[in-house]
């Protein structure tokens, strides 16, 4: 019979991304909001979930500091409002991440690299 031991790890996971300059940092940015966009739309997370998490003021600051894509700037910013929008006007919330989407992929489609230039994303910590 086995027996199960708990181990003393610290419970917080750190996981390590590395994006390649400023551009492969808004596309990252950019794919990672729109997998946030897909769960809000089907329901596995909540607004506050995803403003918490993601879409709040940190993110717009980091944004620009990049001087990011006009169209990454502008769905960050809606969906800095996902929340409210939820709250007080919940008929248009999927209209409002379907814009958020929209401009997403535009920005991403304007960023996309030519071919697999650029490190892998998640690497090892330091």
């Amino acid at each position: 019979m086995s027996e199960y031991r708990h181990s003393s790890v610290d419970p917080h996971e750190v996981l390590w991304l590395k994006a390649d300059g400023k551009d492969d940092a808004q596309r990252l940015i950019a794919m990672t909001a729109l997998g946030v966009c897909r769960a809000l739309s089907s329901g596995a997370i909540s607004p506050a979930y995803a403003c918490h998490r993601l879409f709040g003021p940190a993110l717009l600051a980091r944004l620009d500091q990049l001087d990011a894509h006009p169209a990454l700037r502008h769905a960050t910013q809606l969906a800095t409002e996902l929340e409210d929008v939820a709250d007080l006007i919940p008929d248009k919330l999927a209209k409002s991440i379907a814009e958020v989407e929209a401009e997403l992929l535009k920005a991403l489609t304007d960023l996309a690299p030519a071919g697999f230039a650029g490190e892998k994303w998640l690497v090892r910590a330091p």
